[in-house]
Formats: C-alpha cells, structure tokens, sequence
C-alpha cells in the first residue's frame, strides 16, 4: 500500500523525528531532505490536518509565535491551499509541540551540515561573524 504525503509526513515527524539523533549520518540526512520534499507536496491545509496549530493565544502580549501570528504568516506568505513553497521555513514558522522537534532535529542535522562544511557550529559562525563588525 503506497502512503499519501500527509501520512508520510506524519510518520516521519512522529515515530522518525523522536530518534533520528541517534541514526547514522547518512540516515539524518535522508531524512531532512525526504520530510522537506515531503512537505512540500502539501498545503497549509493538509498539513494541520496532520498537526493543528497549537491554540496558543497570547503571543503577542508576550512576543512569541502563538496561534494568530502562523495563521497570519501563512496566509501571507503561501494562502491555506497552496502548496508549501519552502518545507524547512514552513516547519521552523509552524507551531505545534510535535512538529516543533522535527523541527528543533531538522536545525541540529542543518547545524552539522554547516560544522562539516566550516569546521564551526551556526552559532560560532554567528558570533565570530558578529565580532568582526
């Protein structure tokens, strides 16, 4: 039985994300690039069929993401029944406890990416970059 993106999507932020630290570094990779292309299939719809956004209401008195402000972001930057341009962007916007590791995980896998390529984590890069201005 073949999976539709959304229940490939649901898996692998569900039972994948959970322990994809402790998987080679061939299979986190993998696994980066097949969820990004995965999401990228669905709209913003489908994907709080998946994983409504949290019903978080007071992000603006505080200053945080919270249920209006991914709502507004969505339908500023893609419309509830397009398809999701950018999947890494979409999961590092979205709020929702589960998809928040996947994306906290797909950031660490991104982060070894940049050490492997510059010898330096994201953020060192981040803070020598900022001391030489």
């Amino acid at each position: 039985m073949t999976k539709t993106p959304q229940q490939a999507v649901y898996e692998m932020i569900k039972y994948v994300s959970p322990t994809i630290d402790k998987q080679s570094w061939e299979w986190q990779k993998e696994w980066l690039f097949t969820l990004v292309d995965l999401i990228e299939e669905l709209t913003p719809r489908q994907f709080e069929q998946i994983f409504p956004i949290k019903k978080y209401f007071k992000g603006y008195k505080y200053g945080e993401r919270d249920y209006f402000s991914v709502v507004n972001w969505i339908d500023e930057h893609i419309g509830q029944d397009n398809k999701i341009p950018n999947g890494i962007e979409f999961l590092f916007e979205y709020q929702n406890d589960v998809a928040d590791e996947a994306a906290i995980n797909a950031m660490m896998i991104i982060n070894k990416f940049h050490r492997r390529q510059n010898g330096k984590g994201l953020i060192e890069d981040f803070w020598e970059t900022q001391g030489s201005k």
